[in-house]
């Protein structure tokens, strides 16, 4: 049997890239426009070679009913730009299908963050204190929202290894 190694590259560059954006937001509370351009790039990039996502029309339909979800949440102050970018960006990869799923996990990563947030709260002046860097306030939603977009990629079987038999013919 043969691996299908494209689709690990393309699965490896996609959750990589989440992780970038969800550790840039964790440090520093900004997710980069480049990271963000650079997940929407690789799913136009991946589209030719096979990348397994749903049609173009469900993915775009996917990404601007993410940012119609986003704007008003970024424009009441309760998300940042980036994160709604970031949402509208990983929206791309699973289509309409699995965009309840990827709105769902993220919700639930993001309640979970919020949760270890008022759990550290108390112990934030002892950690600085000891030397640990100081955190800003808030809820870094770009870690749930990279969560979320692993998960419904999971689920939507963007990171499925193929495996392809190969036929050897023994005959004289």
């Amino acid at each position: 049997m043969e691996t299908d190694y494209g689709r690990l590259v393309w699965a490896g560059a996609y959750a990589g890239l989440l992780l970038i954006a969800a550790g840039s937001d964790a440090w520093s509370r900004r997710i980069p426009n480049g990271s963000v351009l650079a997940i929407a790039g690789l799913f136009l990039l991946g589209l030719p070679f096979g990348w397994p996502v749903a049609s173009w029309a469900a993915c775009l339909g996917a990404m601007v009913l993410a940012l119609a979800i986003g704007f008003p949440m970024f424009a009441a102050k309760l998300v940042g730009a980036g994160d709604v970018k970031l949402l509208a960006a990983a929206a791309l990869f699973t289509g309409l299908d699995h965009l309840l799923l990827l709105l769902v996990a993220t919700a639930v990563a993001g309640g979970v963050l919020a949760l270890l947030a008022l759990t550290a709260r108390p112990y934030v002046p002892a950690l600085a204190a000891a030397g640990w860097p100081r955190l800003r306030p808030g809820v870094p939603y770009g870690v749930a929202i990279a969560a979320g977009a692993i998960y419904a990629g999971w689920n939507a079987g963007l990171f499925r290894i193929t495996q392809h038999l190969v036929h050897i013919d023994l005959g004289p």
